[in-house]
Order: structure tokens, then sequence, then C-alpha cells
């Protein structure tokens, strides 16, 4: 199963904006936001990182963050520093809205929702 997550080019960018940036998670509307995809897409993606044993999940207030799991088997390990040697230039894009997106947070919380219109607060 962890193949088949990582053979998918958003759940590979969603894998290396958590590698980069946030150790306390990234909230779904952030990721939204950061690869301007819809909030149903990037909620099933993670769903399935999150079953392949990739990610966490934790839910605080109306918001689920995502972060890497901990202490990765050998195997996974492997794999996740296959993604970090990735050229950054592959993901700037992401990771440039991803730091505006960031620099929106509330004592560490994402406070906004998506500014995706097809996300979960339909702004």
């Amino acid at each position: 199963m962890v193949l088949k997550a990582l053979g998918e080019p958003t759940r590979l960018r969603i894998l290396k904006l958590l590698m980069k940036e946030v150790d306390a998670g990234l909230c779904v509307c952030e990721v939204v936001d950061a690869l301007q995809e819809n909030q149903y897409n990037i909620s099933r993606h993670l769903q399935f990182l999150a079953k392949a044993g990739l990610v966490v999940a934790n839910k605080r207030g109306r918001w689920n963050y995502y972060r890497l799991k901990e202490n990765f088997d050998p195997y996974r390990s492997g794999l996740l520093q296959s993604i970090g040697s990735i050229p950054p230039e592959v993901f700037n894009g992401d990771l440039k809205r991803l730091r505006q997106r960031i620099a929106q947070r509330v004592d560490g919380e994402c406070v906004v929702g998506c500014g995706n219109k097809q996300c979960c607060t339909g702004k």
C-alpha cells in the first residue's frame, strides 16, 4: 500500500509539504490552498496516506491537522528520504503558497479556512 500511496503525484506533493514545513502539522485547509486542489480530493489523499502509515491526523477545533508519522520503519524511512531528494524547484510554487498560508495562523492555529471556493468553508 505504501508504494501505491507514493505513486500519485498529489500525494507526493502533500508529503513534500509535510516534510518541509510545520512539525505540529498542516490543516487540511492549508494543504488545499497550497496545492490549489479541492478539499474533497486533498482529504481523500490524506486519508490514503494515513492508511499507508505515512501520516497521522490530529483533530483540533473544527480542523484536522496532519503530520508525518514519527519513527518510521527502515522501509518507509528510505522511501521518504527518496522523496526528500526530489529537486526543490519541482515544489517551489506549493511551498511558496504554503508559507503565505501559514503566515495567516493565529497562535499556531489555522483560523482562516480555505481561500479556495471549493473548500470546507464554502467561501
